[in-house]
């Protein structure tokens, strides 16, 4: 129902931030964005992972796994803040 009274209030140009459901929406969206793809955040993982390898405490198959997907998140990310 919330949904539905949203949308036919944008429809007429009306819109209530912090009672406007999709614009609550949109901010939780774009925070878990920022988290995710935060760049520095994921350069800390990726030296996290290195250290964890380093001291056996992870085996090289998870550290390589585990840093292709970091890598892949970091391009993407700063490609994000272009």
């Amino acid at each position: 129902m919330f949904i539905i009274d949203d949308l036919l209030l944008r429809s007429i140009g009306i819109s209530v931030p912090g009672l406007d459901l999709i614009w609550t929406l949109e901010q939780i969206r774009g925070y878990a964005q920022r988290e995710l793809y935060n760049p520095e955040r994921i350069r800390n993982q990726i030296k996290e992972i290195r250290l964890l390898y380093e001291f056996g405490e992870m085996s090289r198959e998870e550290y390589v796994e585990r840093s292709e997907q970091l890598m892949q998140r970091l391009r993407i990310a700063e490609k994000m803040e272009r």
